[in-house]
Order: structure tokens, then C-alpha cells, then sequence
């Protein structure tokens, strides 16, 4: 009988186990810090979680609020394990260079969130400048508003502006003006001609611009690819092209600049953990395209391309696996 009772232990010891292993690896425990509550962030982060919920019975993914220059800072001093940040942002963090005063170079990457974030520069239909050469050549009185300090709209259009060796003082020396502004008060002063210009990093097709469209006309700028090459070199972006058809005033495919939304982590934060991460977002990309239309193009032929920040170990070794890694992005 004693045998008897020890032989159906074991067995329930060994099918338990067994069970344990169909149903995958264990829940995990983590927080990740997003954007300001009830923002297009705080969804975006929302949505990973849950994917990591999704894949893992029984996961705790707490969501905090937080944004996009803040984040690499808070996660490379291990207050959060992971965040999201722009790419070119967290590049930024890590080199130590502007808006940040020192390198946090305890970030990595995991992942792509958001693929597409596209420097646009608009101004109103019947502006009489085609170009930013123009505009810098004639040393226009241009009305320039722009994001925060340090918002990744502001320090593009900047770093734009300095290919030309052009600064914010010598726009407000030829008479114009830079002025620091939300993109809905933005395009309120374009249509009642209190601003000319405006520049930033956003989704295409953008909701504002398009709401903005509904009570003026635009036009966008393209940029030469010298331009472009060398901001983006320096800056940690990408070149890219906006194609004509994003929106119903453009006449030709726009050439400017890309910023992907990406997933950061401290860089001790276990390699397994990591894996299992990347591995929920990548099993949850159909779930994530239904959470917001910014996930539409994330797909696993762009889930790795972070950028130049180095990736994770984890996230490394699951991209590996699935053959998703391009030439050039490596892990430590």
C-alpha cells in the first residue's frame, strides 16, 4: 500500500511537472513607465503589458507614468525596469548628449513599439518659401513654433537649422520669432496667421495635421539627402520617406527623417526576462494592432530595428532565434 501511495506521488510530482511545462514559463512581475496619463503613451504601454499578461498567466505589469525624455533617465538608474522612449531620444541618454547632462548608458533595448515617427515641417498652402533653404537663403522673418526644449521635435528642427549654420537667435534677428507651443495652439495660430512654420516628430498620417487640415491649407517640406544624412548620423535616426498619398495636401513623396517608439531596460535585468518580453510583444503583435492604430506597422521585419542603442542580451537571443535581426544591430 505504502508503495502504492509513493508510486502515485511521484506521478502526480511528474505529470504536474509536466503540465507546468505545456502551459510555458512563469508569470513575471515588472513595471514599465509610459507617458502622461490618459495620453496616446500611456496607451501604447498599456498595451505591452497586457501583451506580457496575455502570454504569462498570472503576470503583475504595473503602468506608471512618466515621458519620453524622463524615461531613459529613470530606467538607467534602475528606478523602473523598462520605459519607452523615442529612439533617437534614449541614443541621446546614452551618448550623454543633449537634453541630458551626463550618459546613462545603463539602458538597452528590447524592442520597437512604435515604428513610425516622422519629422514633418509644415507651414500654411500660400506661404511663399518652398523649402528651408529658401526661407534661411532670404533670411525670412519665419514664425516658428516648435515643441518643449529638448522634445525631439525641437532638438530635429534645431540640428536641421545648424546644417545651414543657422540659429534660433538669427531667426529672431531677421525678425522672426521661436516659440514653444502645443501642436493644437500650434496650428490655431497658423490658421489665423499668427505663426508660419511648425516642426515635429509624430505618426504619419498624424491626427493633428489632419484636424489641423480641416481649417487651412498645407504644404510640407522635403530636405536634401546630405542634409538628412548628416542630422540623422548625428542624432541616432533614420532617413525616410513619406509617401505622397499620407495625406490628401501632399503633391510628392516627402524626404525627411524617422524616429522609432522603442522599449528600453536596465541592463540587469535578467536575460531570460528580456526574452520572455520580447517573445509576449512578438506572439501579441494582432492584439497590439487592435489596441491603437500606431501599432498597425509594427511587424516582426521592424521589431528589431531600435536604432543605435545596443540591445538587451534577452531580447538579442529571442530576435536571433526567429532570424529577425538585420546587419549592424548587435547587443553588447
Amino acid at each position: 500500500m505504502k508503495k502504492l501511495i509513493r508510486s502515485c506521488l511521484l506521478f502526480l510530482v511528474i505529470f504536474l511537472t509536466a503540465c507546468g511545462a505545456e502551459h510555458g514559463d512563469p508569470p513575471l512581475q515588472t513595471t514599465i513607465v509610459g507617458g502622461s496619463v490618459g495620453g496616446a503613451w500611456s496607451v501604447f504601454t498599456e498595451g505591452i503589458a497586457e501583451t506580457i499578461r496575455r502570454e504569462y498567466d498570472g503576470s503583475i505589469v504595473t503602468v506608471e507614468p512618466g515621458g519620453i525624455v524622463e524615461n531613459p533617465a529613470m530606467v538607467s538608474l534602475g528606478k523602473v525596469p523598462y520605459g519607452l522612449s523615442y529612439a533617437m531620444t534614449a541614443y541621446a541618454a546614452y551618448e550623454g548628449a543633449e537634453p541630458y547632462d551626463k550618459p546613462y548608458n545603463d539602458i538597452r533595448a528590447v524592442s520597437v513599439v512604435i515604428p513610425g515617427n516622422y519629422y514633418q515641417f509644415l507651414v500654411s498652402a500660400d506661404y511663399r518659401y518652398d523649402s528651408l533653404e529658401e526661407i534661411i537663403n532670404d533670411k525670412a522673418p519665419m514664425r516658428l513654433a516648435l515643441d518643449a526644449k529638448g522634445s525631439a521635435g525641437e532638438i530635429i528642427t534645431r540640428q536641421l537649422l545648424a546644417e545651414y549654420g543657422v540659429t534660433y537667435d538669427d531667426i529672431v534677428a531677421w525678425g522672426g520669432t521661436v516659440d514653444h507651443l502645443s501642436g493644437s495652439k500650434t496650428f490655431e495660430m497658423m490658421a489665423d496667421n499668427r505663426m508660419d512654420a511648425t516642426g515635429d516628430a509624430v505618426s504619419v498620417p498624424s491626427s493633428d495635421i489632419i484636424e489641423a487640415t480641416t481649417t487651412m491649407d498645407l504644404k510640407m517640406f522635403s530636405f536634401p539627402d546630405d542634409v538628412l544624412e548628416n542630422v540623422s548620423e548625428k542624432l541616432g535616426m533614420e532617413t525616410a520617406t513619406i509617401p505622397k498619398n499620407s495625406y490628401s495636401f501632399l503633391q510628392e513623396d516627402i524626404q525627411t527623417l524617422n524616429t522609432p517608439a522603442i522599449l528600453i531596460v536596465h541592463k540587469d535585468v535578467p536575460e531570460e526576462e528580456v526574452y520572455q518580453v520580447t517573445k509576449a510583444i512578438y506572439e501579441h503583435l494582432d492584439y497590439l494592432r487592435n489596441v491603437h492604430g500606431e501599432f498597425q506597422n509594427l511587424t516582426e521585419r521592424n521589431m528589431a530595428s531600435v536604432g543605435q542603442i545596443p540591445l538587451h542580451p534577452g531580447a538579442e537571443k529571442f530576435f536571433e532565434e526567429k532570424g529577425m535581426l538585420d546587419e549592424g544591430v548587435t547587443g553588447e
